[in-house]
């Protein structure tokens, strides 16, 4: 835990509740527990609200947490006494407050370059872990998750250098390809087995280029499930 964070116990009952509650996703983010359906989201006090998990695999988690907003909010309206009502309106100082209460149970809303970056944080580290079965590989690759303290998104991509690191070195073959079925990622393994080295296998088309013609049907149908 880094950070402002809940007890290792209220992160425990919060995987608890993803498991029980969204079993079939991989991850959830919202800028409200509350709203999302936690139960316990207000033993998290104010210091916690908004929160973005990300599912690596069955029994682990990475989560990010945040805030509430209202120390964020100005209010810009007319100042009017607070007992000056006529009953028709809302004046600015009540519809403020009212605001208020809304707003201090909500965070800051997560971006989409931030969703991006942790979703590709949890694509790299799902693929290591679904696709090697090297035991000794798997053990080191989650010994590094444990020993890593991100502190935020800003160091989202270096976390991520880290993990392409550790596969480009692993003794399991490991590949990737981008949402159009092109080689992104190429590990010493794999150029070992096939002969292709990584500068020629960037940049091609895994069904077209890669998979004998028999295949290609096959391929396609799995590169479609796992990219949609």
């Amino acid at each position: 835990l880094l950070g402002v964070t809940p007890t290792e116990a209220q992160i425990k009952d919060i995987a608890d509740w993803l498991l029980e509650c969204h079993g079939d996703s991989t991850g959830l983010s919202t800028d409200s527990l509350a709203d999302a359906g936690y139960t316990g989201a207000a033993s998290l006090g104010d210091a916690v609200c908004g929160m973005a998990a990300a599912r690596i695999t069955s029994k682990d988690f990475l989560f990010w947490f945040r805030s509430h907003t209202a120390k964020e909010v100005k209010w810009g309206g007319a100042k009017h006494h607070p007992d000056d009502k006529d009953g028709r309106r809302m004046h600015p100082r009540s519809s403020f407050k009212a605001f208020l209460e809304v707003v201090k149970r909500r965070s800051l809303p997560w971006e989409n370059v931030e969703m991006d970056a942790i979703h590709s944080l949890q694509l790299i580290l799902r693929g290591s872990f679904q696709d090697i079965d090297d035991s000794e590989t798997k053990t080191m690759i989650h010994a590094r998750l444990n020993d890593l303290r991100v502190q935020g998104i800003d160091e989202l991509s270096s976390v991520a250098s880290e993990m392409v690191r550790l596969i480009e070195t692993a003794t399991a073959p490991i590949l990737a390809v981008d949402s159009g079925g092109l080689v992104n990622g190429w590990n010493a393994k794999v150029a070992e087995l096939t002969g292709l080295p990584v500068e020629e296998a960037m940049g091609m088309s895994l069904v077209h280029d890669l998979v004998y013609e028999e295949s290609v049907e096959t391929v396609e149908r799995l590169l479609y499930h796992a990219l949609r």
